[in-house]
């Protein structure tokens, strides 16, 4: 096995090598202090990457507005995905609205898109674990007891980290002042500006960006693809695809490689944090919770909160992502699991999962892989990721209010890559 190339720059983890894309589960304690998963729980292996079923007629509908075009792309999925992505609906609500609006008996069939949703995509699943007022004292005292073992477990077993921009100062200090409040001890990570000209080689410097990586080819692959969709649709793409997504790709990697790097804390669990997250009040709680009674001991990676999540319910507040074969690998199949707000690692299978995100997102071939999170749901039939869906109200963390970052910088830097696919798109009399 060859040493990985993006730990070039890491010389204190130059020792480890690239993996193959399997993970052993990791070395189970069931005593509540050191307990990472919960080994009663019921392994799922990843299925097949295939399409699942819908009525035909879906086929046949108009394009939806400012969606990719390729040929026999179901609209009826691409409608409730929009509405379930965006909407903050479970799955059974965005196909209700889908089907609306593209006038179909039924927007999707059978167990589409995720298997089993009245295990986990169910919103009263959210809800605060701290007793209300007409609770018993016995209720709120085994709470406080409960709450304060939580908090012991959570400082002894997991490390901390925010991704977080050197400019973004009232996120950082919004962030800081709620895990000051929450008693979590926290680590920096500086975020990626990619706008400035020498940014991008800067990154491949650090080894964050392969140095034989091409902006250039992707972005002309993308124009490709998007020869024979809509104006609107390569406007969207190229917004969600810009040096703001390059950079957000490559903050994540640095953060996964500095808490690989991090013996001396010896911590078994990794949280990376996004700046524009607000923790619940009962966040310890639940994330212990979870891991001890839900979580199946292959697990990798959880989000704790993952917009649209295509998969199996697995528990009541866990789903185990899988790769949405109902699109195209050439776009990442594109786009389901949506957001990198709250994600919790083992951290012995760090290095793993960033060199398998590394590999896949600076894939020029399949620049919809420049979206971390589009590209850990690409590899999930790789890596051992589950998810909390995010209609689960309020869960473990709500999405902030600042703008994204990510989109301002994408927009920024995006006028001369959208002339080239307009100007081609024109020629070829597409419009």
């Amino acid at each position: 096995m060859a040493i990985c190339p993006a730990q070039r720059v890491w010389r204190h983890v130059i020792g480890l090598l690239c993996l193959q894309p399997t993970w052993p589960a990791s070395t189970v304690s069931t005593d509540w202090l050191d307990g990472r998963c919960a080994p009663h729980a019921a392994l799922l292996p990843p299925e097949a990457c295939a399409p699942r079923a819908f009525p035909e007629q879906c086929a046949t509908r108009t394009p939806v507005d400012s969606s990719w075009v390729w040929p026999g792309r179901n609209w009826c999925w691409v409608a409730t995905k929009r509405h379930a992505c965006y909407g903050h609906h479970t799955w059974e609500e965005a196909a209700e609205v889908a089907e609306k609006e593209m006038e179909v008996v039924k927007a999707t069939e059978g167990d589409v898109p995720l298997r089993r949703p009245e295990l986990c995509d169910v919103r009263a699943h959210g809800r605060p674990l701290k007793p209300n007022e007409t609770a018993s004292v016995q209720q709120r005292t085994s709470f406080r007891i409960e709450a304060a073992e939580a908090s012991f477990w959570f400082d002894r077993n997991v490390a901390v980290y925010v991704v977080s921009l050197p400019s973004a100062v009232l996120r950082w200090n919004r962030m800081q002042q709620r895990l000051q409040e929450l008693e979590i001890n926290v680590q920096r990570v500086d975020g990626i500006d990619l706008a400035s000209a020498s940014g991008l080689e800067a990154a491949k410097k650090e080894g964050l960006v392969p140095f034989g990586w091409n902006y250039t080819a992707a972005k002309e692959t993308m124009v490709r693809l998007l020869q024979k969709s809509s104006k609107s649709a390569a406007e969207r793409y190229l917004e969600n695809y810009g040096l703001g997504t390059v950079g957000c790709a490559a903050a994540h990697l640095r953060a996964l490689w500095t808490a690989a790097s991090a013996w001396h804390a010896r911590k078994p669990l990794v949280l990376i944090l996004e700046d524009d997250v607000w923790l619940e009040e009962d966040f310890k709680l639940k994330v212990r919770k979870l891991l001890k009674a839900e979580a199946p001991c292959d697990w990798q990676v959880i989000s704790l909160r993952s917009q649209c999540p295509y998969g199996t319910c697995v528990s009541p507040h866990l789903t185990r992502v899988q790769p949405d074969g109902n699109e195209p690998e050439e776009m990442c199949r594109h786009g389901v699991n949506y957001g990198f707000y709250a994600m919790l690692y083992q951290a012995d299978a760090l290095i793993f999962v960033a060199n398998a995100l590394h590999q896949e997102i600076w894939n020029s071939s399949t620049p919809g892989c420049l979206a971390n999170d589009v590209a850990l749901a690409q590899i999930s039939d790789r890596v051992a990721y589950y998810a909390v869906p995010s209609s689960q109200e309020p869960g473990f963390v709500q999405h902030g209010h600042f703008p994204s970052v990510r989109s301002v910088l994408n927009q920024q830097t995006s006028a001369a890559w959208l002339d080239q696919v307009l100007q081609k798109k024109r020629s070829s009399q597409v419009l």
